[in-house]
């Protein structure tokens, strides 16, 4: 080595790992306590910070003291559904004494022959691990029952490519055709900041519908009232209003499952698509599954449901679209073109599949 380098001793990288998490674990108490404060440090120092979770697996071997990630492996991992949307939120700590203290908080036993596990993960590792989890909201920063920060799907996915979260409130335009309040229903508006830097905008609420943390105005849906202007609403409590005034309860949970996908809400979304099919809406349910899986990045889930619906429903075809540009994606090209030829001879002529098998067959450079 020249004399410039230098050596990170044992003593001085212990220091230096504590030092980090008292770090995380004041940005965490910071943004518990203060829901409009900046988040950008916290997302800077979750990206450079080790976590833990909260795992149930085999006994651990006599001598071993903990479980380190090394990649991606199957494993159960504590999550709480929430009991209003019905995705799953993770909790992901800092430190894994919070492991422990959960555990204790909760008074958790393990299932027979399984036992709870710390599991140790390298910094930006648990991001893109989480995303694989079933109904998948978003991870939760637990340093105890009331300090906790939720990080939902959309900024878990930045975090997972390695880039920090933009820190203004998630912008939407509405997902369905029209929210119709009814006449003589108690409206109030406040202020909510926009995060553009510019005026803030007009926050409307429907107290009846239902109530809403101050942390839900980081996810906002416009609405243009007309000649009363633009409002915005917390996309939760939104999901809340369209529940509370919903009169055709079929046509209420389509839009709400709409709702979900149009705001990036994936994990609530594919919660409500397995309750859908086992009501009996199946057909509905698996197209938004399958669009859900295709815009998650679960391209093997994808093409996998997309074969079994295209063979119980055949004149649906965006089975067929959807499976095709799975499997494609995942470097199976002549199977995606099969897949698309057999949804031709279904529903012949449709501009999408033909389209579709156009682009497939006409790469340069692929053999057919």
């Amino acid at each position: 080595m020249g004399q410039s380098d230098w050596v990170l001793t044992t003593s001085a990288r212990e220091d230096t790992l504590v030092l980090m998490v008292e770090n995380l674990e004041f940005l965490i108490q910071q943004a518990a306590g203060q829901p409009e404060h900046p988040r950008g440090g916290l997302y800077k120092e979750l990206l450079r910070s080790q976590t833990f979770l909260l795992c149930v697996d085999k006994p651990l071997k006599e001598g071993v003291e903990s479980r380190v990630s090394r990649g991606s492996r199957d494993f159960a991992v504590w999550a709480d559904r929430d009991p209003e949307l019905g995705g799953v939120w993770v909790p992901v700590f800092p430190a894994r004494d919070e492991v422990g203290e959960f555990v204790k908080a909760r008074g958790l036993r393990p299932p027979k022959g399984k036992e709870f596990l710390w599991m140790e993960h390298r910094p930006g590792e648990v991001f893109s691990l989480l995303r694989g989890v079933r109904y998948f909201a978003g991870l939760r920063l637990y340093l105890d029952d009331s300090t906790q920060v939720a990080v939902p799907w959309t900024l878990v996915k930045s975090l997972s490519d390695g880039r920090v979260p933009e820190d203004g409130p998630e912008r939407y335009e509405l997902p369905v055709s029209r929210l119709v309040i009814p006449e003589g229903v108690r409206v109030s508006y406040d202020e909510v900041a926009l995060g553009d830097g510019g005026a803030p905008g007009r926050l409307l609420r429907l107290p009846a519908a239902g109530k809403f943390a101050a942390d839900d105005l980081r996810k906002l849906v416009r609405l243009n009232l007309g000649r009363h202007g633009v409002v915005w609403m917390a996309c939760r409590h939104f999901l809340q209003v369209l529940r509370y005034t919903g009169g055709d309860a079929g046509r209420c949970v389509e839009d709400i499952l709409r709702s979900f996908i149009g705001f990036e809400m994936f994990g609530e979304a594919e919660a409500l698509c397995e309750w859908l099919a086992r009501k009996g809406n199946e057909a509905f349910a698996w197209v938004c599954q399958a669009a859900i899986y295709g815009r998650t990045g679960r391209l093997s889930e994808c093409a996998a449901l997309c074969r079994r619906a295209a063979a119980k429903y055949p004149a649906e075809r965006s089975f067929r679209v959807n499976g095709a540009r799975a499997l494609a994606a995942l470097g199976r090209r002549e199977e995606a073109r099969q897949f698309a030829r057999l949804g031709l001879e279904a529903v012949p002529d449709d501009a999408a599949l033909t389209a579709l098998l156009k682009d497939l067959e006409g790469k340069p450079g692929e053999s057919r």
